[in-house]
């Protein structure tokens, strides 16, 4: 895996008006140990620059960061081309690159820019089908791929080239059909907080559980990622998680030790919420991160 249990990474925003900022936070990142960034991949939105670029610009600027897109949508990006960018910045970039994904969240955003208007059963279907195609354009056997299925067709694709390991495919899901494709085909799930709050996970990490044995898989080899949103403040001030997590460096370190060893997560993406990015990203690497590396994972 690009991304190893127990790494801690950060937020990069994608937007135009932020882009000097976002190579800032990516070489802060990369010289404060944190192990690897995430990119919105939200390409119909104005004020974002497109995800893939930036990343390239960001692994190119940084020397030990994984990057990902947090998560790329498989309506618009279609999955052989998209795997083998993957590929391609993976092996330029030796290896530092791992495939955040997702079924689309915007349809109406998504068909505007070209893109299928899919209902959201049709999304998940296509998804699936992605996911499929993304295997086979990844396996070094395999001459051409074919595939037909009702979203996506291959004719003799040719896959590579291969990196030295495969990009690991992180699945960004929420209801139950998306969770058991996550334990049936993804390397790993990558929620956010705000959408899957803590009171929820355990449902969802069981949902993924039970797919994967079904599938003849072991549980314990699928990643989890949880991004978590929320403000790092000054010592003394109220804190909470009800909410994103608010609170000063000790209990944010208290609460991602809980989110470990309670809800099942491995590695932590902290977005900065309501507060410069920069000055929280340095504070997570230097007074939240230290206390969770040296407890035992």
């Amino acid at each position: 895996m690009t991304i190893p249990t127990g790494s801690f990474g950060i937020n990069i925003d994608p937007s135009a008006t932020g882009s000097a900022a976002a190579l800032r936070l990516a070489r802060l990142a990369d010289e404060s140990g944190l192990d690897f960034a995430g990119v919105q991949d939200h390409l119909y939105h104005p004020e974002f620059l497109d995800a893939w670029t930036l990343i390239s610009t960001l692994t190119a600027s940084t020397g030990r960061l994984t990057l990902l897109p947090n998560v790329a949508n498989t309506v618009l990006r279609l999955p052989a081309p998209l795997i083998k960018a993957a590929n391609t910045l993976s092996h330029l970039s030796g290896g530092r690159v791992a495939l955040g994904i997702g079924a689309g969240a915007s349809a109406p955003a998504i068909a505007a820019y070209g893109g299928p208007q899919y209902t959201p059963g049709q999304a998940v279907g296509a998804f699936e089908e992605a996911l499929h195609v993304m295997r086979a354009m990844s396996d070094p056997a395999r001459n051409d791929v074919h595939f037909t299925g009702e979203h996506h067709h291959l004719r003799g694709a040719r896959p590579g080239p291969f990196p030295a390991q495969p990009v690991p495919l992180m699945v960004g899901a929420y209801g139950p059909r998306m969770l058991r494709i996550t334990g049936r085909l993804g390397d790993g799930w990558l929620p956010s907080n705000g959408y899957a709050p803590p009171e929820r996970i355990p449902g969802m990490q069981r949902v993924i559980d039970d797919a994967a044995t079904a599938a003849g898989r072991d549980p314990r080899t699928i990643q989890r990622i949880y991004n978590v949103m929320g403000t790092i403040t000054g010592e003394g001030t109220p804190a909470s998680d009800s909410n994103g997590i608010v609170g000063p460096p000790d209990f944010w370190a208290d609460t991602l030790l809980r989110y470990r060893e309670e809800l099942g997560f491995d590695s932590f993406l902290f977005w900065p919420v309501n507060a410069d990015s920069e000055t929280q990203a340095a504070l997570f690497a230097e007074q939240v991160v230290p206390q969770l590396r040296t407890t035992k994972q």
